[in-house]
């Protein structure tokens, strides 16, 4: 299997995942459409003599257990067929849905907030289930392919003007339905962007419900524009696309009659030297109208699929961030200054020609220190902490650890020695530490200091519940990144949802204690009655550094809160 190749088919999907096991299916799939073809000639022999008869060859002289051998064969093989590729296709999807999670991981975080939130989740959920409908559907094609294949040998054999005439009416037919799945497949592709734009709505209705309830009319506006509107245009365009589909399917199965009647009332009579052949021609004709009509019911699921295989495609093509996972200049523990050196930013976006940018920044980050980040909305501050955390990565100059600079050979190990809390941060339930690595008696301490106790625990690396307060979930992602114990720490507005008594504790007993034990503290703040508990006081505006302002430090005031320190 060879997840490196490019996912443009169904059938490479399958064929990548498991190639023998599709080929046998296939095989057995071929076999069963072949058995089923052979059914009408055994039935109309046995109708003569018993017997099944080929060109005057007597294959089996039975034909009655022969018949049920036959159906026999037929169930048998058909439902391995089935089986075994519908097994392939679940498999190959769950194994898609993995490398897709895997390529977004794998993605710069910036990449990741261009596509969206939204899009993202479509695609892992939505694209990858159409995929494996469409895959599971194969192994019925395969059937119902070969059985259309069999019978027109069967008419061959019969009668080389009717099956001529009869192989023109099918392509003439498949022709016309190719049309109408065009148009439809452009259908389904505006219904998907609508999709989109409806998983958009339906992420604010979650988080955006405290707003929505203060003003009724403001729901009520949302839900129209954000859910109905899209929901309907997306329904309406599947519907066409459906109505298209089936329009054309039914067209085309009636095409089958069309030709019984071409061949009973137009053709020749004499064409057909008896009433046995007249009749297994009819025969045919009518038993092969339900695989066609088959195939073409099953290209709908199909041109659904593809739009979504190529839509993953688009994920695929998209560049992973470049880093490796060797030792390679790595930087010393011992390490003791962070420096930004003419570090510019620029967003980018597929819609704007003018983004955001960070205009060239020199600053530099020293281990032992507190750093605050002030500016209003817009000015900069996150970008900036991005940078210092290594989320992103600058489009003009370098950053270093001392003398080591952060290259694609470092990156990963850089990024193991930050930990940070951004104001949209994400609460795992476990601790990602080894088990037997973790100080039950610390988070205990922790959880009694951060007032946790009872409101949840640790139970080996799982926490019981973080359905918590909002105050209480950022008290518990402070208690998992002391756990993790980095060099580098950023607050994001951690403050910003605690009470004054943790508003205090934080300011004046976390952030001396990680300082004190030689960490580096960077904290995005507006508590501005707070800044002497820093160091420096680092002013953005418009993208660039306004003022560096330095602060004396402000002596830590005790508190009935136990010291950072004790655990």
């Amino acid at each position: 299997m060879n997840k490196n190749k490019e996912l443009t088919s169904l059938s490479r999907l399958l064929y990548n995942f498991s190639p023998r096991q599709l080929i046998f299916a296939v095989v057995l799939g071929m076999l069963s459409g072949a058995l089923y073809s052979l059914i009408i000639p055994f039935i109309l022999s046995g109708l003569e003599n018993g017997q099944l008869e080929v060109s005057g060859y007597v294959i089996l002289e039975d034909g009655s257990a022969g018949f049920f051998a036959f159906v026999a064969a037929i169930l048998l093989t058909k439902v391995t067929s089935v089986i075994f590729v519908n097994n392939i296709a679940k498999s190959a999807s769950a194994n898609l849905k993995l490398n897709v999670a895997e390529r977004i991981q794998a993605l710069g975080v910036d990449t990741v907030e261009r596509i969206g939130f939204s899009k993202i989740l479509t695609i892992v959920v939505d694209d990858v289930n159409r995929i494996t409908d469409a895959a599971v559907a194969i192994p019925m094609m395969i059937v119902s392919f070969v059985t259309v294949l069999g019978m027109l040998t069967y008419l061959a054999y019969l009668n080389l003007q009717v099956f001529a005439f009869i192989c023109v009416a099918i392509v003439f037919g498949v022709l016309l339905f190719q049309l109408p799945v065009l148009f439809a497949k452009g259908l389904y592709t505006r219904s998907r962007e609508d999709k989109d734009i409806l998983q958009e709505g339906i992420r604010g209705l979650i988080f955006g419900a405290y707003e929505m309830k203060l003003s009724h009319s403001k729901g009520r506006k949302f839900l129209a524009e954000e859910i109905a509107a899209p929901l309907s245009s997306s329904t309406n365009k599947e519907k066409k696309g459906d109505a298209v589909i089936h329009l054309a399917g039914n067209a085309s199965e009636m095409i089958c009659f069309f030709v019984i009647g071409g061949v009973v009332f137009l053709l020749p009579s004499d064409l057909l030297s008896s009433g046995t052949s007249a009749f297994g021609v009819v025969m045919a004709l009518l038993y092969i109208t339900g695989p066609i009509a088959g195939i073409l019911s099953m290209m709908q699921t199909l041109k659904i699929a593809q739009v979504s295989l190529e839509r993953i495609h688009q994920l695929q093509t998209l560049e992973p961030e470049i880093y490796s996972l060797n030792e390679a200049g790595a930087v010393k523990d011992e390490w003791q200054k962070l420096s930004l050196l003419n570090v510019q930013y620029q967003y980018k976006s597929d819609e704007l020609e003018e983004t955001f940018a960070i205009k060239p920044i020199s600053l530099e980050f020293e281990k032992g220190h507190i750093y605050f980040i002030v500016g209003g909305n817009g000015s900069g501050k996150s970008t900036l902490s991005k940078l210092i955390s290594f989320h992103y990565r600058p489009t003009q100059g370098s950053v270093q650890f001392d003398d080591t600079a952060v290259t694609e050979t470092n990156l990963m190990a850089v990024r193991e020695r930050v930990g940070v809390i951004f104001s949209n941060y994400h609460l795992f339930k476990k601790l990602y530490i080894p088990t037997d690595d973790i100080d039950q008696d610390k988070v205990k301490r922790y959880l009694d200091m951060f007032k946790l106790t009872g409101k949840t625990e640790l139970i080996g690396n799982i926490f019981t519940t973080t359905k918590l307060s909002d105050g209480q979930r950022r008290r518990l992602a402070l208690l998992v990144a002391l756990m993790e114990d980095k060099d580098i720490y950023i607050f994001d507005e951690w403050a910003a949802d605690q009470d004054p008594e943790f508003k205090d504790f934080f300011y004046t007993e976390v952030l001396p204690e990680l300082r004190s034990a030689g960490k580096l503290v960077v904290a995005i703040t507006h508590d501005d009655r707070y800044f002497d508990c820093a160091d420096k006081v680092i002013k953005m505006e418009s993208g660039a550094v306004k003022e560096v302002e330095q602060f004396a430090i402000r002596q830590s005031e005790p508190t009935h809160l136990p010291s950072l320190a004790t655990a």
